[in-house]
């Protein structure tokens, strides 16, 4: 209960200040606009309403209509048509401000950016067409019931609330959302001579416009309201739209201003001052809208280049920015590795200066995918010589730069010295095509380097596989132990390597089996060299633990046909074990 009361006394404080401000223009409306006896010619009153319930949450919606009823009520009836007609007045008067506030709020444009370019339509529909005009039917409805002919009341009664609605409603969002004082908080950001400057040659523009009524001035206030929506943003386009308003509507009121030269009656007169208005708001807004917003992404964009600067100056990695005829337009500092670098002017020379030649191809198709990714990172590895003339491996990230047009506005390249990764990658590219025991290459090798035989387009050259096995090698690990056994295996490795020829291509396919490519070789040549590493295997002796261990091998060759490496191996070992099975320590031939 306690709570409760406490939150109702805070609703009640906060919405008192919205009803009396809808009550004060509401009973000078009625006093001094109603030059027919009929309805008031100028209401800002609805767009005092609209813009406390669109900076509200909806729980509050209910205590603002009622405040604001009650305004009306008291208005109308003190000041207005009377007490009998003060009920239907407020209703029509509180559903106005409910429609313009609702259909606002379902404004997504009006919601995120009070004043931008799309802003405009879901802005004057709503409150300048649709909330007045609920209004206006329901004022026509209650005159007919009463049987009176509201003809010329309900347009009155529709200019005027249309453009109330469309001359102040910003300017009270403005004050509702932030309040006077964020507004004198603004300015002061201005220090104090610019703002009173401006607004004060608005105040002395306007007297001087709204005094006389020979001249048709009504375009001079806009310069200096033009001159503070450049300078002093919302709030002083605000405080300039005050000043204009009270100061013409004054003189207006009062006989004087260039709109009475318009030979008419005094409420249509104030219904133009109104027009004008709403004009210079529709016009003001949207360029203080469009200069904070500018003022926003220039902030940012300093923000960003300071830390864009802090990283690629004190970044290893290389930034540069090169246009679509390869100018370097910027390069980071740690460019100084490759290249000579001007900080005062900020540019290189070319990138191609550092960049190795064999690697340009890789380089320009690089540049022409980034260009055509249209914005998306392109990578690509190339080498590059500092100017000690090391040879480094460089990771390049690129990135078009696309302007608004569609344009190319070059690439944005940011490039990473990856020799250490390179060597790690070659490193263990290398240990997963080697044997670790013998260091000699894998099956796998073995089998890639028959396939870069057959892809040079050489299967009409006369190739042989060898394939060689150990004798009696499980004896040797069973006498001697498995570590005598993997020396043994050393051994021919060493032999392998020391008889082959340069440009055979030597493996261990596994356990104690070994394999040799003879590529553009003949079969009495490749038994010739296979006879060799079999007799220098039997001279050869391994030494463990004190032991001496010699072994012989035997072998068998075939040729390496059209059907393959799988076909020419499973050939050779069928060879290799009918040598077996002749006795060991030598050499057969594939059938």
């Amino acid at each position: 209960m306690y709570v409760t009361a406490m939150v109702s006394a805070s609703l009640i404080r906060s919405t008192l200040p919205v009803g009396t401000a809808y009550f004060i223009t509401s009973a000078l409306s009625v006093s001094l606009t109603r030059f027919d006896g009929g309805v008031a010619f100028l209401w800002v009153s609805a767009a005092i309403m609209i813009a406390a319930l669109r900076v509200r949450p909806l729980h509050e919606w209910p205590a603002v209509a009622l405040a604001c009823g009650f305004a009306s009520l008291l208005a109308t009836g003190l000041f207005g048509l009377g007490w009998s007609y003060a009920v239907p007045f407020t209703v029509i008067n509180v559903v106005e401000g409910l429609v313009g506030a609702e259909m606002l709020r379902r404004s997504r444009k009006f919601n995120s950016s009070l004043g931008s370019l799309g802003w405009m339509l879901e802005f004057t529909i709503p409150i300048g067409v649709i909330a007045p005009g609920v209004a206006t039917v329901m004022l026509v409805i209650m005159a007919s019931f009463s049987g009176t002919d509201a003809t010329s009341s309900a347009l009155t009664f529709f200019c005027g609330h249309a453009l109330g609605n469309l001359a102040f409603t910003p300017l009270t969002r403005i004050i509702s959302r932030d309040g006077f004082g964020s507004i004198w908080r603004e300015l002061s950001l201005h220090g104090a001579r610019e703002p009173v400057a401006l607004l004060s040659a608005a105040l002395v523009i306007s007297a001087i416009v709204f005094s006389q009524e020979r001249l048709p001035l009504l375009f001079l206030p806009i310069l200096p309201l033009i001159m503070v929506a450049f300078r002093l943003g919302f709030a002083g386009s605000a405080l300039g739209l005050v000043i204009v308003a009270i100061v013409g509507g004054a003189l207006t009121l009062s006989g004087h201003g260039p709109v009475h030269l318009f030979r008419t009656g005094t409420g249509e007169q104030v219904q133009f001052l109104q027009f004008f208005l709403a004009s210079v708001t529709l016009t003001l807004f949207p360029v203080a809208a469009d200069l904070q917003n500018r003022r926003a992404l220039h902030s940012e964009l300093k923000l960003s280049e300071a830390r864009f600067r802090l990283l690629a100056d004190y970044s290893t990695d290389v930034v540069m920015h090169i246009d679509t005829s390869w100018k370097v337009l910027y390069a980071s500092p740690s460019i100084e590795r490759f290249m000579p670098y001007d900080r005062a002017s900020m540019t290189v020379a070319g990138p191609v200066t550092f960049i190795m030649p064999e690697d340009m191809p890789i380089v320009g198709k690089g540049h022409a995918a980034t260009l055509a990714a249209a914005g998306g990172t392109i990578t690509f590895e190339y080498r590059a010589k500092t100017l000690e003339g090391e040879i480094r491996w460089l990771e390049a990230h690129s990135r078009a730069v696309i302007h608004e047009d569609g344009s190319h506005g070059g690439v944005i390249t940011m490039m990473r010295d990856i020799t250490a990764r390179k060597a790690t990658e070659e490193r263990l590219s290398h240990e997963a095509l080697t044997d670790t025991l013998t260091r000699l290459p894998n099956r796998r090798s073995f089998e890639e380097a028959v396939a870069r035989r057959w892809a040079d387009d050489r299967r009409g050259s006369t190739d042989c596989v060898a394939i060689f096995d150990i004798d009696r090698f499980k004896r040797v690990n069973d006498t001697f132990g498995h570590d005598a056994g993997d020396a043994v295996l050393q051994t021919f490795a060493d032999v392998l390597r020391r008889v082959v020829r340069q440009g055979d291509a030597i493996a261990r396919l596994g356990g104690e089996e070994f394999a040799v490519l003879f590529p553009s070789t003949g079969v009495p040549q490749a038994l010739l060299v296979c006879d060799r590493l079999r007799t220098e295997m039997a001279a050869a002796s391994t030494h463990v633990a004190g032991q001496e261990i010699r072994v012989t091998v035997s072998g068998g060759v075939a040729l390496l046909g059209p059907r393959g490496i799988e076909e020419a191996l499973k050939q050779a070992d069928q060879a290799l074990y009918a040598a077996k099975r002749g006795g060991r320590d030598q050499m057969a031939l594939a059938a």
